[in-house]
């Protein structure tokens, strides 16, 4: 693959705040509406790393936006050939748009909290799973790390756990469950995965980004009532990312009048 032209444009505040699906989508829109006057007549394949878009000219017209029809309806004078490619695999994209960064983890740091770290002597002398052994550093400091598992895995300390997952995390903000098992493979200390499952839970870039299934259940068939609040309907949602300590909604919807009230509330 021979890369011809490239194209850049910051995202303005309103495009920030669209799904992911729309920021791919409109990045597609934007290029060939720049390079328009190259692709005119041309016969060419619009790759993304984002799977959902190769079915985008395939779906019902209702199901999309107004701002999406209009993108569909001029890519589609070009072309309607949209490929998927693998992330690990959108080199030539990837490289533009993303800094290389060199990690930060500072084990020289680590193995000096360590010798103060009362929970990882506790770990060491009791009769867990875990099989500590000391491996040294090119500073000649001692790191002690599990080797209960192929990959040895650094005990981390409570100052560095927080910097640990903002850099595993923060690279693609793959989710609760995905995190916990990049974060497990490499590190370990006491209630890693409780730890991991809040912060990403309160981490909105993940929030805004991640589609969270939810089971959906048969819609029930009730008889109109007569009277109002003769029938309530009451419902929990949630949880939430915390706000003020509060994490679930209460909701009570009269079946006569729709009248709704919702209450906030700390646990369910």
């Amino acid at each position: 693959m021979e890369t011809n032209w490239i194209l850049f444009k910051k995202l303005n505040p309103t495009q920030q705040n669209y799904s992911t699906y729309d920021r791919e989508l409109l990045g597609i829109y934007l290029s060939i509406k720049y390079f328009k006057h190259l692709l005119e007549g041309r016969k060419f394949t619009v790759y993304t790393d984002h799977k959902p878009l190769t079915y985008a000219f395939l779906q019902k017209p209702y199901k999309a936006s107004p701002r999406q029809l209009r993108h569909f309806q001029y890519i589609s004078e070009f072309t309607t050939n949209i490929m998927y490619i693998k992330g690990e695999d959108y080199i030539v994209a990837d490289a533009f748009s993303r800094i290389e960064t060199v990690t930060t983890i500072d084990y020289d740091a680590i193995a000096d909290k360590q010798t103060q770290d009362v929970e990882l002597q506790q770990l060491m002398r009791s009769d867990s799973s875990l099989k500590f052994k000391s491996c040294t550093l090119p500073s000649g400091k001692t790191l002690w790390c599990d080797s209960s598992t192929p990959i040895i895995r650094p005990y981390i300390p409570e100052q560095f756990q927080q910097q640990i997952f903002q850099q595993i995390n923060g690279f693609s903000h793959p989710g609760i469950r995905s995190t916990i098992i990049l974060m497990t493979k490499k590190f370990i200390w006491p209630n890693m995965k409780t730890e991991v499952r809040e912060w990403a839970r309160t981490c909105i870039p993940c929030q805004k980004c991640k589609v969270y299934r939810h089971p959906k259940s048969k819609v029930g068939e009730y008889e109109v009532p007569d009277a109002r609040f003769s029938v309530i309907h009451i419902d929990f949602i949630g949880p939430f990312p915390p706000s003020h300590g509060m994490t679930y909604c209460l909701t009570c919807i009269d079946r006569f009048s729709c009248w709704s009230l919702c209450l906030i509330l700390q646990q369910r």
